[in-house]
């Protein structure tokens, strides 16, 4: 099962700090909204815990999630492989920075998820849902983070 979702949004902290940001998964894995901890195992590599629900199916996901591409300051690009509930997915991620017109960055982002396994077969149309609202959550704490409470924004 294959999904992708693309957005974006503005904050009005300067490029250079929001690439600083989201090119360091130490920063940016605890605005996850099911963020459980986070290990380096090296400079470029996390392994990331998360709880994850779909219905009544609840459990961990351990995702190994590398920076692949840097071009600092305006793209960064992430992939990831994980395990959830007897199933297992590939994720790819990156996301692109421009100047704001009148201070501050537009972040405009893609994720590609693939899933397989048991909770495909399991919750295969609520996980499409689930994943959304997870990815709303994500970009609001986000744009809290690197904007404070007047940032203002949407995911597509």
């Amino acid at each position: 099962m294959g999904i992708r979702f693309e957005g974006d949004f503005t904050v009005t902290a300067p490029r250079d700090e929001v690439y600083a940001f989201l090119s360091d998964p130490q920063k940016f894995a605890p605005c996850l909204p099911t963020f459980q901890s986070l290990e380096m195992k090296d400079e470029h590599t996390a392994e990331v815990t998360v709880r994850v629900g779909v219905g009544k199916i609840r459990g961990n996901a351990t995702i190994e999630l590398r920076l692949k591409d840097e071009q600092p300051p305006t793209h960064a690009a992430y992939d990831g492989k994980g395990k959830v509930m007897g199933g297992a997915f590939n994720m790819e991620t990156s996301f692109d920075l421009e100047d704001a017109d009148g201070g501050g960055t537009v972040v405009k982002w893609v994720g590609d998820l693939n899933m397989f396994g048991k909770l495909v077969a399991l919750a295969g149309g609520l996980i499409r849902p689930v994943a959304k609202k997870d990815i709303q959550k994500l970009v609001d704490a986000l744009q809290a983070e690197l904007s404070g409470p007047q940032a203002s924004g949407a995911a597509g």
